[in-house]
């Protein structure tokens, strides 16, 4: 795990393993707050609010194997990018 420092903008936490890396930040909007999760590898993002969030403690662990059962996500097209291009210092 690791924070992602820039400047001008809120730091952002980053998880990673062998398959995938998650990025989390936090954000404003006018309805509330968002935690936002993205998917830097596959080109995915999701916002989250705190009743979502909430939601996914109440899920079994077969809830979330499903949606394992497509690792890349929606739809056939995917936007993958090689993990070392992310991992670059700037």
């Amino acid at each position: 795990m690791g924070i992602i420092y820039k400047a001008g903008e809120d730091p952002v936490i980053q998880i990673a393993n062998e398959f995938t890396v998650v990025q989390l930040a936090y954000i404003r909007t006018g309805n509330g707050e968002r935690l936002v999760v993205t998917s830097p590898k596959l080109g995915f993002e999701t916002q989250l609010d705190p009743l979502q969030l909430e939601c996914l403690t109440w899920q079994p662990s077969a809830t979330f194997s499903r949606l394992l059962e497509t690792p890349y996500g929606p739809g056939s097209e995917m936007r993958a990018k090689p993990l070392s291009t992310l991992m670059r210092k700037e």
